[in-house]
């Protein structure tokens, strides 16, 4: 779906729109990429993103846009009125650090409560997301406090990160995209399951993981350590939060040489070295086994954001 017919698509939709000078709709669309891969028939794409700051008075109302839409609040607040499971236009108060998810196909609209109200926005595909949004509206919340789920914000940060339209790049935040709504998912089913409370030795791990993500790990030393055997270990610690432990980790130090090829001029040695990985030639294989390509070209191929 290319900028211009989705742009075309979304003022179509639109009931009602109240902005200022400093902001204009049309804005949406300044990422909005083109969509001309096969893949997209079947895999989720997104439409575009924004980081946008409105000020008071915006609004716009609209409905029966084939698309969903995030909506992650930094500063300020914003309401939206939404037409929930039974039919009914509630309200509900987007504030800072809150993320919604909305199917734009229902009525909806969005409201700046504050002076300023300064957002990212970004309109996603339906395709194979069907599931994921039936599965977060019929558990009856979805909106989200983002300091309370870090790997959401992994997730969401994510999909913002790559900003690029090669195909190989569409593939991979389509990809991004199915983690980030799994991980919307999982966390509301926990939570109506009961069972969030997390073991404070997983809890303790995963923590451990996070920020010390560079020292040296043995899964049978963590398991003598926490007194817990090592099988057991490895399936609590994937029940909360996806992942064995060892691919948690694998992940985020995957994550942090990505950051590190963008925003630095270290050599592949020494990012191995730096994220925790002694042997260079491991280093190498794991990062294209998780991302496609190896550090090298990742740090040729990826644009730098600002």
């Amino acid at each position: 779906m290319s900028q211009k017919l989705f742009s075309t698509e979304f003022f179509s939709c639109l009931i009602s729109s109240e902005t200022s000078n400093r902001f204009s709709l049309s804005d949406y669309f300044e990422n909005a990429y083109s969509r001309e891969y096969d893949f997209c028939s079947t895999l989720p794409y997104e439409l575009c993103h924004k980081s946008v700051s409105v000020t008071s008075p915006f609004s716009y109302e609209a409905a029966n846009l084939n698309a969903l839409c995030v909506i992650h609040t930094a500063n300020g607040a914003g309401r939206l009125f939404y037409e929930n499971e039974y039919g009914i236009n509630a309200g509900y108060d987007l504030t800072k650090g809150t993320l919604a998810v909305i199917d734009c196909r229902k009525n909806h609209k969005l409201v700046c409560q504050h002076n300023i109200w300064e957002y990212t926005i970004c309109f996603v595909s339906t395709t194979s997301l069907e599931y994921y949004l039936q599965k977060i509206h019929h558990l009856g919340n979805f909106i989200y406090r983002l300091d309370k789920y870090s790997d959401i914000l992994t997730a969401w940060e994510q999909i913002l990160r790559i900003n690029s339209d090669t195909e190989l790049h569409s593939i991979m935040r389509s990809r991004e995209l199915v983690n980030f709504f799994t991980q919307l998912y999982l966390v509301r089913a926990v939570e109506q399951t009961g069972s969030y409370h997390i073991p404070s030795y997983i809890a303790d791990m995963h923590h451990r993981f996070t920020t010390a993500y560079q020292h040296p790990y043995s899964l049978d030393e963590l398991a003598t350590e926490y007194g817990v055997n090592k099988f057991r270990l490895c399936r609590e610690f994937a029940k909360y939060y996806e992942y064995t432990p060892i691919q948690y980790l694998n992940k985020i130090r995957i994550e942090k040489a990505k950051e590190l090829l963008l925003s630095t001029d270290e050599k592949i040695v020494d990012i191995s070295q730096i994220v925790g990985i002694e042997n260079t030639n491991h280093f190498i294989r794991l990062f294209k086994e998780k991302t496609g390509v190896t550090p090298l070209t990742y740090r040729r191929e990826t644009p730098v954001i600002d």
